[in-house]
């Protein structure tokens, strides 16, 4: 091994360098070494080390505008804003016309200690005089001015959240980072947990190297305490970094990223899976190279639902070609029914922009992604912002303000089970520091202050009032974002067929009940909760029937003489018949039969059938049913339920008018087909 770089599992600084040579031996050596031995460390990514160096050579050579803007460089790299901030300054003041790009970064710094006026003023000088290449930097720097003018609607926000710095038996020295709540009361997160600087000499095993792991926290008298280690040999391996776990809603998945030097010895991060089968969680394995390119790294899963086909959506953190600039985030699909990972896609404008955006993490019951970003503009360098959407679709971006957002970075935003509270990583001053106040990441905890308790409860039952369990209970957001209402999540009922779950105020809910081998004969349950200020339980309950094993005749579906069109009193039938059941049981796919009498040739009546029985799919499409839950199938004269003809060879029009029916059947369930391909 050449020399440990700077371990980052993007921005999860760590301050693991090469032994540091004593300061007396820093004093005897010649400026011209200590410049070398600054300029080798800091090509390794090892600024603490080049600071060190830097230091020393500064207090020989005190005008050397370059190593000036290096080791401001390494001081921004390792968030020591205030002193990054004075160098920055300097190296301009000593060389303007070499140094402009200090200008830019020293306005950081100033953001980034919450002197808005002052990052405002070199923001604007940057501006100016800069005629260098960094045409993105000369961008950003415009909209940074914009942002700087709009600070007070983020600043006077009113606060809504409550924020605690978790225990010192959590929180360390060095970085903890990727918290996520398992359940309301064990919190899973990464740490190297140690409160000492960690270095290596040049040429030691790489295996002796510290590494972060998973650990658990538990909750205990209202405060999280340090639990273990988490699944040990399993995912905490020697020689990996891990972190950042996320599961998929059920909890019989996770994904997490492990990090660790490539081909190039450059240190990325892959993403790798890990599921719980009969309650064993199996051997993990890393993603294909489709999602793992070893060039780039890929990190920080998230995990969502698609809301139509139910596959898993995973958006994660990479540096690959055709981004957006710096770090972007991505997503890509695992399609259940071929058990494919499809290849990744760029999450679009609406959220990544030119500089970095890291740490997503998605609720799904709100479909909201929240992440962090340099680029849209805030308090500090990272703020915590939302959105709303998926995949590409997304609502402008929303900074969270004070006090989930900082001067400093604020990242890993995660809702806990209990949706009141949850977790979040800074660097604020505050925290366990190593080396300087804002050098490393701790976690916090926060609470919102005026968080609404709603819920709503119910009871499943079958028509003759008997008792209904193991049925699920869907529910549904309705956005005007989505075409149709999207599922957030299914609530199972217990052995009395009784349900209970949490909802969000500020919402609208569609409700179904559902199990297998049932119809839904409920009404439509509608929950408007943007009135909500007050914690409340809403009462729904829900009556299912068994699924008919035969057809079911559609009465009044009538059609011209010897014509396939619907007339206005059969659309009226079927919007209170059939599309109510296919709107009230969302997973059923059904197929609509048409039957003609035996007058007219078989060919003939057949191809009327069909087109008769293709206009009431027509129909439903056209009020919104998915097609791919209708089936139109036309049957003619073939199954006749009645005779044509009396005994004694006479017309019988009544049995006529019984086989020119218009029936339904319900064939299959949507779960049992496969999905389209996107």
């Amino acid at each position: 091994m050449t020399g440990i770089k700077l371990l980052i599992l993007f921005i999860a600084f760590s301050f693991i360098g090469f032994s540091q040579t004593d300061s007396t031996t820093l004093t005897m050596m010649s400026p011209k070494d200590l410049k070398k031995l600054g300029n080798n460390a800091f090509s390794q990514n090892d600024h603490l080390t080049a600071i060190s160096y830097y230091q020393m050579y500064l207090k020989k050579i005190p005008t050397d505008a370059k190593i000036q803007y290096k080791i401001a460089e390494s001081y921004r790299k390792t968030r020591d804003y205030e002193k990054a901030e004075k160098f920055y300054l300097k190296s301009y003041n000593t060389d303007s016309e070499k140094n402009k790009l200090a200008l830019y970064y020293y306005a950081d710094m100033s953001k980034s200690l919450q002197k808005y006026e002052k990052a405002k003023e070199y923001y604007s000088k940057f501006t100016k005089e800069y005629k260098g290449d960094e045409a993105a930097l000369k961008k950003q720097a415009k909209k940074e001015i914009m942002f700087c003018d709009s600070i007070q609607n983020i600043i006077n926000k009113s606060p809504k959240f409550v924020v605690q710095h978790l225990d010192t038996s959590i929180n360390k020295a060095h970085v903890e980072l990727s918290p996520v709540a398992i359940d309301e009361t064990t919190l899973l997160y990464a740490s190297l947990r140690t409160d000492k600087k960690e270095y290596i000499t040049e040429g030691e095993d790489s295996s002796n190297i510290p590494t972060r792991k998973f650990y658990t926290a538990k909750k205990a008298n209202n405060n999280w305490v340090f639990d273990g280690e988490f699944m040990a040999g399993t995912y905490n391996k020697a020689g990996d970094n891990v972190g950042n776990a996320s599961f998929t809603p059920d909890g019989n998945k996770m994904y997490y990223s492990v990090c660790k030097p490539n081909w190039k010895d450059i240190m990325v991060c892959a993403i790798y899976m890990t599921e719980k089968i009969n309650g064993e969680w199996t051997e993990p394995i890393k993603l294909n190279k489709t999602i793992n390119n070893s060039n780039y790294t890929s990190s920080q899963p998230a995990v969502s639902i698609d809301p139509v086909k139910g596959n898993e959506i995973i958006y994660f953190v990479s540096n690959r070609p055709k981004g957006k600039g710096g770090l972007d985030i991505w997503y890509f699909v695992y399609d259940k029914k071929r058990k494919l990972y499809k290849a990744p896609k760029n999450a679009g404008v609406k959220i990544n922009t030119a500089k970095d955006e890291i740490t997503p993490f998605f609720d799904n019951e709100t479909r909201t992604l929240y992440f962090s970003s340099a680029g849209w503009g805030g308090l500090g360098e990272l703020d915590i912002f939302k959105v709303t959407g998926d995949n590409k679709k997304w609502s402008n971006p929303e900074n969270l303000g004070e006090p989930i957002n900082s001067g400093a970075d604020d990242i890993y935003y995660s809702i806990s089970k209990n949706r009141e509270e949850g977790f979040f990583v800074s660097n604020r001053k505050g925290g366990v520091a190593l080396k300087n106040a804002t050098c490393c990441d701790d976690i916090y905890s926060y609470k919102q202050t005026a968080y609404v308790h709603l819920f709503v409860e119910g009871t499943i039952k079958e028509l003759n009032a008997q008792i209904v369990d193991s049925a699920l209970v869907d529910i549904y957001l309705i956005d005007k974002k989505y075409e149709t209402p999207v599922l957030v999540k299914s609530v199972p009922t217990d052995k009395l067929g009784n349900y209970k779950t949490s909802l969000e105020a500020g919402q609208e809910y569609k409700i179904v009940a559902r199990k297998p081998g049932y119809l839904n004969n409920s009404s439509e349950t509608l929950i408007n909760t943007k009135n909500e200020s007050q914690d409340k339980t809403i009462n729904a309950n829900f009556t299912l029937s068994k699924l008919p094993k035969n057809a079911i005749a559609l009465d009044n579906i009538n059609y011209e003489f010897d014509r396939s069109d619907l007339m206005k009193n059969s659309m009226a039938t079927l919007d209170t018949t059939l599309y109510k059941i296919m709107i009230l049981n969302p997973d059923i796919i059904v197929e609509i039969s048409s039957h003609t009498d035996n007058k007219g040739s078989d060919e003939y009546n057949l191809k009327l059938s069909q087109k008769r029985a293709e206009s009431v799919v027509n129909y439903l499409i056209s009020k919104g049913i998915d097609k791919s839950r209708l089936k139109a199938q036309g049957y003619g004269e073939s199954m006749p339920i009645a005779p044509n003809k009396n005994k004694d060879g006479s017309d019988n029009p009544e049995g006529r008018a019984k086989n020119r029916r218009t029936e339904f059947k319900i064939i299959g369930a949507i779960s049992n087909f496969g999905s389209e391909e996107d």
